[in-house]
């Protein structure tokens, strides 16, 4: 006799696909979540300049020294950089993930953890934004368009590397637990991340602090989110007692 532990410690080394499968999903939580935070970035696009407070012009020497060097950087080379190495690895995980599991139900969970960590990431820095309203180095540094656009006050913290570390670390993370430990994923996390933080530095758009902080923060949700979904691995096989009597069972410890 089999007990459902055992039962479903056997089924998943006789299906491929359900080892592969290493999320949960909640959607009675996770549709509202992802809701929320993309109903926060579209209240951006929308309504962007009634949120913002402007403070410009701006007095340099009022920055921190740590940061006060990005005054004057104004790469627009460096900008388009970072936002297609954004929104190209934003694109390509994905594709990547279908090419290595097919179209199956491990593929469908990976998308919805991996669009749930993009949707929080989005909410959580856009809030940031809007509540510290930082200027941009470009504002500090008399740019028009900066001192007087709305997108001039929210370089705190950097949207794009959050959501760079964001979706790198989700990867990441799956690829560790569905194949093991393996270092080169999260070594690429930091050279995809690390360079859209330069990139973003040289384009006068954020702060070294801006940067570093989105580093933390999207680090911390591209982990955070897939781990709350993890499915339980399973661990020995052991004998033990039957309900009611009924002799012994396998037992699977999770």
């Amino acid at each position: 006799m089999l007990t459902g532990g055992a039962s479903r410690v056997l089924a998943a080394e006789d299906d491929p696909d359900s080892a592969r499968d290493v999320y949960e999903l909640h959607l009675a939580v996770d549709v509202p979540v992802m809701v929320a935070g993309g109903s926060v970035g579209l209240a951006r696009a929308l309504f962007e300049d009634h949120f913002v407070r402007k403070s410009c012009p701006c007095d340099a020497s009022s920055v921190n020294g740590l940061d006060r060097w990005a005054i004057g950087h104004h790469s627009d080379a460096a900008n388009l950089a970072a936002n297609l190495t954004v929104y190209g690895t934003m694109a390509v995980l994905p594709v990547f993930d279908a090419l290595d599991l097919g179209f199956d139900r491990a593929l469908l969970d990976d998308v919805v953890v991996y669009a749930e960590a993009l949707a929080v990431d989005t909410g959580l820095q856009n809030i940031v934004n809007f509540a510290v309203a930082r200027p941009r180095p470009r504002a500090y540094a008399g740019d028009p368009a900066f001192v007087n656009g709305a997108e001039g006050y929210v370089s705190f913290y950097a949207g794009h590397v959050a959501t760079a570390f964001t979706a790198m670390s989700a990867a990441s993370f799956t690829l560790q637990r569905r194949y093991g430990t393996r270092i080169w994923p999260w070594i690429a996390t930091v050279l995809v991340g690390g360079s859209v933080a330069v990139e973003r530095v040289a384009s006068g758009h954020h702060f070294p602090t801006d940067v570093a902080t989105a580093a933390v923060a999207g680090t911390a949700i591209g982990i955070t989110v897939p781990w709350l979904h993890t499915r339980a691995r399973t661990g020995a096989i052991s004998l033990a007692p039957a309900p009611f009597g009924q002799g012994m069972g396998l037992v699977g410890r999770f």
